[in-house]
């Protein structure tokens, strides 16, 4: 998993490349930091040059909307495609939090 995390119009934006699976949840908590402790008023979350997620992946952005919502930042996750949008779709993400395309 490689991220780019920066702000835009008062927006913590998160892209997220490459593959989000089990091996990436110690980097991942990179992520959960910045959703803590940024100061942006809302959170999004880019998956657009994500290939690839697994089970753990999908927790790993579960416990993203978690920790936004707990620190009440809105929270997005935007332009998912192939393998990753069709994973968010058989697990109906967009029961529990925004997903745009």
């Amino acid at each position: 998993m490689q991220t780019n995390i920066r702000t835009d119009n008062n927006e913590l934006q998160i892209v997220l490349s490459d593959r989000l699976t089990f091996e990436d949840h110690e980097a991942f908590r990179d992520v959960i930091m910045a959703i803590k402790k940024n100061e942006q008023a809302t959170c999004s979350i880019d998956l657009a040059s994500l290939t690839a997620i697994d089970s753990a992946g999908l927790g790993m952005l579960m416990i993203a909307f978690e920790t936004s919502e707990k620190v009440n930042k809105p929270f997005k996750i935007k332009r998912a495609n192939g393998q990753v949008k069709r994973l968010l779709e058989i697990s109906e993400f967009e029961k529990v939090m925004t997903i745009e395309n």
